[in-house]
């Protein structure tokens, strides 16, 4: 359960974009996501990591990739147990494709991430997707740790000068907590703050329906 994307960009030859999925290996359990979707049907998912001769060939020079997005889609990339080799690999490559990763950042040690802040160069990005604050975010991201999420936020701006972003999907049970995320934003150095209303993979009775959008926005607005 590999997943691999190539976008029209790659009529492009200035911009030749792809997105990977490097395993499907993920600790956690949203509700919205198809992985868990299927798994509560009584299937049983196939543990693997993306072969390394694939990874080479898809990262060829030949290709011209200039960019290379890690999902956060059916897996978390952070849990692949190939992520650091392709990594090291993109390195070797003398025009290095500008790397963008999207992880909830749950279950890494200190000593992972200061190997990752190593690994990265300053033109990649690192979005985290966390979704409340220490008494909510796990209510949606079912099984992530707080504190390993924070200590992975906080040795990584530590170590890495590159650009980090907090996603924040807005659910019901923890809109009246925007504010108070987009201050611990500024507070761990974030480069931006990005709240989004949850989409249709959002559970019924977690979908915003106490506050607008619009309601949000402006609230954010005057800070």
């Amino acid at each position: 359960m590999i997943y691999v994307g190539l976008n029209n960009s790659l009529n492009d030859p200035e911009f030749r974009r792809i997105q990977i999925e490097s395993s499907s290996r993920c600790n956690l359990s949203c509700p919205g996501c198809g992985r868990t979707k299927w798994m509560a049907a009584g299937n049983k998912p196939d543990i693997a990591d993306m072969d390394m001769d694939h990874f080479r060939a898809l990262m060829r020079p030949e290709n011209g990739i200039t960019n290379l997005t890690y999902n956060l889609s059916l897996s978390d990339p952070v849990y692949s147990g190939v992520f650091m080799e392709q990594l090291e690999y993109l390195n070797t490559l003398e025009h290095r494709p500008k790397i963008n990763i999207s992880t909830n950042g749950s279950g890494r040690t200190e000593r992972w991430w200061l190997k990752l802040a190593g690994l990265l160069s300053q033109k990649d990005r690192v979005e985290f997707a966390i979704d409340g604050l220490e008494d909510t975010n796990h209510i949606y991201r079912v099984n992530s740790k707080w504190d390993t999420i924070i200590l992975g936020v906080r040795t990584l701006r530590k170590n890495w000068s590159g650009r980090m972003m907090w996603r924040y999907v807005i659910f019901e049970h923890n809109y009246h907590q925007v504010l108070q995320a987009q201050q611990l934003a500024i507070e761990l150095g974030f480069d931006l703050f990005r709240p989004v209303v949850g989409d249709g993979r959002t559970p019924k009775h977690m979908r915003l329906i106490s506050r607008t959008w619009e309601e949000i926005e402006n609230d954010l607005s005057k800070v």
